[in-house]
């Protein structure tokens, strides 16, 4: 087993939040590449609340933002901690379960992938009941019914006292671990209070980090979910930067750029797979890689069609930058722009900055090529690549 996190860089007041370029995809394919760097995954599993399309798309750009094949297999499932239990404890070797949140509570992602070796989860019990005290309809409508209290005793405790669980805690999601009652033991075990489907993956690499054992508890509102933790050998990458203060920005009336469903399917492939044209080399045409990817015309004036794709670095250096401080409609502002030159590679591109303050750029700098939303088009998300100054492409905890 390895497991992956990843948070946004910014904060508003307390809290974690995403910037303006990113959702829960976004977060979950930098969780994703941060548990499966290789691309070894066989599977894919999303577990969240917050798809940005509830219909069309999700499974796609993951499957090409990971580097993984177009027929990788991909499931995406609504819930938060118990779900992402249920896909844990039922998943073939090689899946990749990832749980990503964009909401008030929680913003980041945190991807495990399956293996036959390392810590072990077996499932223990589950019990799923209704007590909707938080409530969202399909027109995106939130209800809230707050009473603490009867979350505690009704939803929780209520629960575990149909499971009749005893034993050792090693890690608990989506509620204090001192909510549990006192049939299990809850000393030294790790937490996640956030109601999230990341928040189970998290407690679960600390509790491995930490040589833990025993109970994993992933609970949402009255449902939970429980699995017997043994323990093993685990890579933990981590992609969680200090974070800063996210800075002010503004948005222009205005229609923006309508979407061209035509132009968004030829620049698919290449565009989120981050992959360049290579030609085989003939007089007039040489084998440098072409990115975006172009037909060429050798010296006799024969249209060259034939191309491989393949993979472009991801990571470069600053070549030359500039800062937009006017307004425009689709694009937070202000918002910086960089040539970037890419590592190991003749490739230049034109790269929004992500990640700090816009004009903080400054040429030579080192930094990451990182999957983001780069604009809505009608009504759309349209994703592609952007800079990430100051930064490599994961760390290693």
């Amino acid at each position: 087993m390895s497991i992956g996190t990843y948070l946004p860089p910014w904060t508003s007041g307390k809290r974690r939040v995403k910037g303006p370029d990113e959702d829960a995809l976004t977060m979950a394919v930098a969780a994703g590449r941060a548990a499966d760097p290789g691309a070894q995954a066989r599977a894919v599993v999303l577990v969240t609340r917050n798809f940005p399309l509830v219909e069309g798309g999700n499974g796609a750009v993951l499957v090409a933002a990971l580097g993984l094949p177009a027929d990788t297999p991909v499931s995406e499932v609504l819930g938060g901690a118990p779900a992402v239990l249920d896909q844990l404890v039922s998943a073939a070797p090689g899946t990749l379960v990832i749980g990503a949140d964009d909401n008030d509570a929680a913003a980041g992602a945190a991807a495990a992938l399956t293996g036959d070796r390392g810590a072990e989860l077996v499932v223990r019990a589950r019990q799923t009941r209704s007590l909707p005290l938080v409530a969202r309809s399909d027109d995106g409508s939130r209800h809230t019914y707050p009473d603490p209290r009867l979350q505690r005793e009704v939803g929780v405790r209520a629960t575990l006292d149909r499971l009749d669980l005893r034993g050792r805690v090693a890690a608990a999601a989506g509620v204090p671990a001192a909510q549990l009652g006192k049939a299990v033991d809850t000393s030294g075990a790790v937490e996640d209070r956030t109601v999230s489907a990341s928040g189970l993956i998290r407690a679960l690499a600390e509790a491995i980090e930490g040589k833990g054992s025993g109970l994993v508890i992933g609970v949402e509102q009255a449902t939970i979910s429980v699995a017997d933790l043994a323990p093993g050998e685990v890579t933990v990458t981590r992609d969680e930067v200090e974070p800063r203060e996210l800075p002010r920005f503004t948005y222009a009336e205005g229609n923006g750029i309508p979407i061209s469903m035509p132009a968004y399917n030829r620049a698919f492939e290449p565009k989120i797979r981050w992959e360049a044209a290579v030609f085989d080399e003939r007089p007039g045409i040489d084998g440098a890689p072409q990115f975006p990817p172009r037909l060429r015309v050798d010296d006799g004036g024969t249209l060259a069609t034939e191309y491989r794709l393949e993979p472009l670095p991801r990571t470069g250096t600053v070549y030359t930058h500039t800062t937009i401080r006017i307004p425009v409609p689709d694009l937070p502002s202000p918002y910086s722009l960089a040539v970037v030159q890419l590592d190991g590679s003749p490739v230049r591109v034109l790269l929004k900055v992500t990640g700090v303050p816009a004009g903080e750029t400054t040429v030579g700098q080192p930094g990451a090529v990182v999957l983001r939303r780069i604009a809505m088009r009608s009504g759309i998300p349209d994703y592609g690549y952007a800079f990430w100054p100051g930064r490599a492409e994961g760390v290693a905890s």
